[in-house]
């Protein structure tokens, strides 16, 4: 088997990454998760891991090349493999076998899909092959007797969430090149009208049809000024049935290149982040916000307006930072805290703990 690895999508607003850094050879053995790439836009910088444990097969790919999104960085072949490495294989140009990379795999397995009825693309099978086999047996079904039953796919994208941060995403996506098809919401009715002509168009429970259907792209549209958990749990839901969840930095946003950016990130208007910092995934830094060097965000956390993080800070999983606080230089907050509104934060904060405007602070 041959399972390709792909150059993701980083920055919402941005088609091409260069390559900075190459961390494995060409024949070395690497277990899942290992380490293989470094890459970056004009505005952040990932890395790239092994989706499964194999050798690296030929690397044709230099530091400082410019790679477009969804391009091959290179393949992994596994120990039963026939490919030669550095050679092409037969399965690799052979009329009965094709590549299928490991995100084709997991969309095939949650849709139900064959693999063997999936139509390839220049020798390969990716996930948009996989979801527009779905989306023909989807539209085939509906399709009166006779009838055509194609789907076209483009960026389609979907929010999840229809409220305030909700209206924050479509703004930062403006001129991003998403088709956002709407807005899900378990509480607002379809129809309600969310920001920039998108409204809502149904609750969560139409997310596997507009899935199948070929939506490809999912933005959590959910913030949460107190906790964090919910925004978590519709990450992670949106994550296990398939959907594509592309960082999205706001124009206005100012981010050193060397810092590195996860998934499901939302970096909004004016906000500010210095050099060497890594912020986890699912990550809101909301407008105004300043994160200063050598910070660490952990995932699902949220800075919400206003906050500012000196040099050297350490927030979290979970941690909600209110607006307006303040975090000195080299403090540690710990996981699933509260910080709230207004609050000077100038020593470490145990996990679970709530720190008041005063500077009290009581466990959660």
């Amino acid at each position: 088997m041959t399972v390709l690895v792909e150059a993701p999508r980083v920055n919402a607003n941005e088609d091409n990454l260069q390559l900075i850094e190459i961390r494995v050879a060409q024949g070395e053995r690497v277990e899942q998760g290992t380490i293989l790439f470094v890459l970056e836009t004009t505005k952040a910088a990932v890395e790239v891991d092994a989706p499964e444990a194999g050798t690296v097969g030929l690397l044709d790919i230099k530091v400082g090349d410019f790679v477009p999104v969804g391009a091959t960085l290179c393949k992994i072949l596994d120990e039963n493999s026939n490919a030669v490495v550095g050679e092409t294989s037969a399965a690799d140009v052979g009329a009965s076998e094709v590549a299928i990379t490991a995100k084709a795999r997991k969309a095939a397995s949650e849709l139900g899909v064959n693999l063997a009825d999936v139509i390839p693309s220049n020798g390969r099978i990716g996930e948009a092959e996989v979801r527009a086999a779905a989306g023909r047996r989807s539209a085939a079904k509906r399709a009166e007797p006779g009838g055509p039953s194609s789907v076209a796919f483009s960026r389609r994208a979907v929010i999840i969430g229809g409220g305030g941060h909700a209206a924050c995403l479509i703004d930062a996506l403006d001129g991003a090149g998403y088709d956002i098809v709407g807005c899900t919401d378990q509480a607002l009715p379809a129809g309600h009208h969310v920001c920039g002509g998108i409204s809502v168009i149904g609750t969560e429970d139409c997310l596997e049809r507009l899935f199948a259907e070929g939506t490809r792209y999912a933005f959590i549209g959910i913030g949460g000024a107190q906790s964090s958990q919910v925004r978590r749990a519709m990450y992670e839901r949106a994550t296990a049935m398939g959907f594509v969840l592309p960082p999205v930095i706001h124009p206005s946003a100012i981010v050193s290149k060397a810092t590195r950016i996860g998934h499901g990130c939302h970096i909004l208007a004016g906000a500010s982040i210095g050099p060497r910092c890594t912020i986890g995934n699912n990550v809101i830094v909301n407008q105004g916000t300043i994160v200063c060097h050598d910070s660490v965000v952990q995932d699902n956390a949220h800075l919400t307006p206003g906050a500012i993080i000196a040099g050297g800070v350490g927030i979290g999983a979970l941690t909600v930072v209110g607006m307006g606080a303040t975090v000195l230089l080299g403090v540690q907050i710990g996981a699933d805290c509260l910080i709230h509104n207004g609050a000077h934060i100038s020593a470490n904060v145990a996990d679970n703990t709530i720190v008041d405007a005063q500077g009290r602070r009581h466990l959660r």
